[in-house]
């Protein structure tokens, strides 16, 4: 799913309500106009959510975004006018120190904002921290059959 793959047209699926997005945060980068694509074909009126589930936890030493979310911050801000329940979900192991969940969450948290600053400012952004789903299913998926 690079930049020039085909987005998904969602503008026929009038009973969406919300879109998750499984990524590892080290793909995301390269997600940016593709995912801009894909939420400007929502034509739902019911839709309400658009969720950055981050596989494999977030860490503020992963690969930093810095370009294609001003795009992806517009496109965020058109949906949200559209329905005042919207909100946009980071929800992932937010990845650290041992126990110490809440300080990277907040270098998360500020690196978003200044990323998405429109629907930041508008108080539409969360973070949910899932524990250690993502971690176990790694995992299992590379389990040798014995």
């Amino acid at each position: 799913m690079g930049t020039s793959g085909t987005a998904l047209d969602l503008s026929q699926n009038v009973v969406l309500e919300r879109f998750q997005l499984n990524i590892q945060s080290s793909y995301l980068p390269a997600a940016l106009d593709w995912i801009d694509r894909t939420l400007r074909t929502i034509t739902s009126p019911t839709f309400n959510e658009f969720v950055i589930r981050g596989l494999y936890g977030w860490s503020p030493w992963s690969p930093k975004i810095t370009d294609g979310w001003g795009a992806v911050d517009a496109a965020l801000s058109v949906l949200a006018e559209r329905n005042p329940d919207f909100r946009v979900a980071f929800r992932t192991v937010f990845s650290g120190a041992p126990n110490n969940i809440q300080p990277v969450r907040g270098v998360v948290r500020r690196f978003v904002a200044g990323h998405l600053p429109l629907v930041s400012s508008m108080g539409l952004v969360k973070f949910e921290h899932v524990g250690g789903v993502e971690n176990r299913c790694w995992e299992l998926r590379y389990l040798d059959p014995v």
